[in-house]
């Protein structure tokens, strides 16, 4: 393993821990927010390149799928579509938000609070055997 492979996985260890601080400091304030797991899995992956600033790489997409439960190839849907919300730059190299892609990840956070990505319950959302069930977070 390789150390940028074990600094990522590091990562992900982190935010896991964040949002659970973070859900457990809110669970007495707020009141959870409901929703399926296909949709918070569709729009976590836009939130993630949102907070890269907009643009990664193909592989970043690939870890990103993984740690919400989906399968990279899962992602072509960003890409196509009447409006896409995803586009490869013009070298290939990158994957960037477009301004659809942008929106709806401006209107989830209004929906569902800016943190929420950090509030997930990533026992249920890491496991791709998981149903596309109604979750609290």
């Amino acid at each position: 393993m390789t150390q940028q492979e074990i600094l990522h996985q590091l990562k992900e260890i982190q935010a896991q821990v964040n949002g659970l601080i973070q859900a457990l400091e809110r669970e007495e304030q707020n009141e959870p927010i409901t929703a399926t797991v296909g949709e918070v899995r569709r729009a976590a992956i836009l939130e993630e390149v949102y907070r890269q600033g907009g643009s990664v790489t193909a592989a970043d997409i690939s870890v990103f799928a993984q740690r919400y439960g989906r399968s990279p190839r899962s992602c072509g849907g960003y890409y196509s579509g009447a409006a896409p919300s995803m586009t490869a730059s013009p070298d290939k190299t990158r994957r960037q938000l477009t301004s659809v892609g942008t929106e709806l990840v401006l209107e989830t956070r209004k929906k569902w609070g800016e943190d929420w990505l950090d509030r997930l319950p990533m026992d249920v959302l890491s496991n791709p055997h998981t149903p596309d069930t109604t979750i609290a977070f």
